[in-house]
């Protein structure tokens, strides 16, 4: 019953993180215009680096580096396995009865108590050979698997901060694109608004009013294409650093 009671607080704490981060997260892109998207600003490098340390592969990475530097500490502490310690005590009423007779005695019975203790301590060594022998080496192969847990979580960390400079990299030039973008179909939109007022006091044909408004969707389309991509890398970047960018 304990056990479960401890997996249930688990999963209603990993939960709560859950929600946690999808309410930190939690904003209508859909009301997104180019205006909010130009007061986004990008936080420094050094502290989304800094962040991403809460990333959760950084975590699992260091918590398995400190399980090998409890093990060393123990390997370390392994000779005390040779060593052992007894020790009892006991404490009590003890009775005594006896009789006694002879030809000139009737016979008597005497019957006595009285309160004793008694303890023992002791101790005692045993040393097995092959432990003894490879308790050197243990040591050695354990502070092996510490350096090779350290390295493992200095990997997983640089291999999240190369994510994090692609992203970042990503998000700065779709924010001038997405720019460029914004003013280039804010100028296509204009001049299709003019060819319809054109066409329809006959100046134009429906050709041109045709071309004006394929430039405007194609504006459209790349505008929101790199709207898209932006989102998305600023997603990922509020994922991987645990740093609100988007609801800032």
């Amino acid at each position: 019953m304990r056990y479960f009671f401890f997996i249930n607080i688990f999963f209603l704490f990993c939960t709560l993180q859950t929600v946690k981060t999808q309410t930190q997260t939690n904003v209508n892109l859909s009301e997104f215009d180019i205006d909010d998207y130009n007061k986004i600003s990008l936080p420094p490098l050094d502290i989304l680096f800094e962040n991403a340390r809460n990333n959760p592969i950084y975590e699992l990475a260091e918590a398995k580096e400190q399980i090998e530097i409890i093990n060393l500490q123990k390997e370390k502490k392994a000779w005390l396995n040779y060593l052992s310690i007894r020790g009892s005590y006991q404490y009590g009423m003890f009775g005594n009865e006896s009789t006694y007779t002879d030809v000139y005695t009737p016979v008597f019975f005497n019957y006595s108590t009285a309160a004793q203790n008694s303890y023992s301590v002791g101790a005692g060594i045993s040393i097995p050979l092959d432990h003894l022998f490879d308790l050197k080496g243990r040591t050695k192969r354990q502070k092996m698997m510490v350096k090779s847990a350290a390295l493992e979580k200095e990997q997983k960390f640089e291999e999240i901060k190369k994510e994090i400079i692609i992203m970042y990299s990503n998000a700065l030039s779709q924010l001038n694109v997405l720019k460029l973008r914004s003013e280039s179909l804010v100028i296509t939109s204009a001049h299709y608004e003019i060819a319809e007022k054109n066409f329809a006091n006959g100046t134009i044909d429906s050709g041109e009013l045709s071309v004006e408004k394929q430039r405007q969707t194609v504006s459209l389309e790349q505008y929101e294409n790199t709207k898209a991509e932006l989102t998305k890398s600023l997603l990922i970047l509020e994922t991987i650093t645990r740093t609100p960018i988007l609801n800032r």
